[in-house]
């Protein structure tokens, strides 16, 4: 039934009981009553509630100015007479109704025994896709470790043998030659990198990779890596700039491992800076955490590019014109960051650079060191 028909009837009914109109007030009372009725029976408003609510409006409006009692009693008579009519209907209706609800309950029924066979062959279609695909990720994995360290050893080999040629063991080089055994090396540490990023994403992956706590003085890596870093900026002629807030701070670490994280990110810095730009450092310290983000003024990345960066073997359009890379190691940077039950987010502008930001906990011996999922991209 209409709300706002039944909320007209009653503010008129509840006027006239105010006017002292007790006939019309009876009138559209009656009115209530049959709308209730309606509201009981029908799940749609029938035609003929128009004609009652017009009708009754009609007879309370009269009956504002002139009494007449012949006219009230005649319109309760029918409105208690089509009261009567919709309970008949009703009770000649049910035998009907219940027999389609029966029909519509059996078909609901059937219905949903189909559809929940449907879902469990789909489920199970599902569970066996799933587990070919554990199997394939499992033969993967064991694939790229086998073949990493197969290649570790002939890699290994051949580095020796540019090494030597280099020192002069078969001989000495003209300079075209130099120029080429040099392109060889870099080649063959490249190649290395890889073999040794992939195994250490292997490691990772499958949960064979231990941390060795110790206390460590965030400060102390950070100034080793810059040390390390500094010829490769040097001959960029990119300035390395280190700031320290509250900085000795101890955290519970592993030293290798964070020297990798920290190593990965500087190294970025200045791959990705155009030559003559500044790697800004920032190290600071709380009682709970210490922060260290490292700034460069490179090219920059666009906020799509800054949620993909984490994706193994990703890397931006403008870094592949800008420099080689394996797309891994920022993917190891975040695993090896939670797994010390820190984070690391970016912040980046395209052509305007990149701040990379790491925060750790200030953590005691015995902690639990569980790694955040968190990975903000700013």
């Amino acid at each position: 039934m209409n709300k706002k028909l039944i909320l007209s009837v009653a503010v008129v009914t509840a006027l006239s009981m105010v006017q002292g109109a007790f006939l019309s007030a009876a009138s559209l009372g009656s009115l209530l009553f049959l709308c209730f009725f309606y509201t009981i029976f029908y799940t749609e408003c029938p035609k003929q509630v128009w004609m009652f609510f017009v009708l009754g409006l009609f007879v309370a409006l009269l009956n504002w100015y002139y009494s007449t009692p012949i006219i009230v009693v005649i319109f309760l008579v029918f409105t208690l007479i089509e009261c009567t009519r919709v309970i008949l209907m009703a009770i000649l209706r049910y035998p009907d109704t219940i027999r389609d609800l029966k029909s519509l309950t059996a078909d609901l029924e059937q219905r949903v025994e189909t559809r929940t066979m449907e879902l469990k062959e789909t489920n199970e279609q599902l569970k066996k896709a799933n587990d070919k695909l554990r199997e394939l990720d499992k033969m993967k994995t064991s694939f790229v470790s086998q073949a990493s360290h197969d290649l570790r050893t002939p890699l290994a080999a051949i580095k020796g043998s540019l090494d030597n040629l280099a020192i002069g063991v078969a001989g000495p080089l003209t300079d075209r030659q130099l120029r080429i055994l040099d392109r060889a090396t870099r080649s063959v540490d490249r190649l290395t990198n890889l073999v040794n990023e992939l195994l250490d994403i292997n490691r990772i992956e499958s949960g064979r990779t231990v941390l060795e706590l110790n206390p460590v003085l965030l400060h102390t890596i950070v100034e080793r890596v810059m040390q390390e870093m500094k010829p490769a900026a040097d001959q960029k002629n990119i300035t390395l700039l280190l700031q320290e807030t509250n900085s000795n701070k101890m955290i519970l670490a592993d030293p290798s491992k964070i020297e990798r994280i920290v190593g990965e990110l500087v190294n970025n810095a200045i791959k990705y800076t155009p030559d003559g730009g500044v790697v800004e450092i920032r190290l600071s310290g709380t009682d709970h955490q210490v922060t260290l983000s490292i700034k460069d003024s490179g090219i920059g990345m666009t906020k799509e590019e800054c949620g993909r960066i984490w994706d193994r073997f990703y890397r931006t359009v403008a870094s592949q014109h800008f420099a080689k890379g394996s797309g891994l190691g920022l993917s190891i940077a975040k695993e090896l960051v939670e797994m010390h039950g820190g984070r690391i987010r970016v912040d980046s502008e395209q052509g305007k650079g990149s701040t990379f930001t790491i925060t750790l906990p200030v953590r005691e011996k015995g902690e639990n060191h569980g790694g955040s999922n968190d990975c903000d991209c700013g």
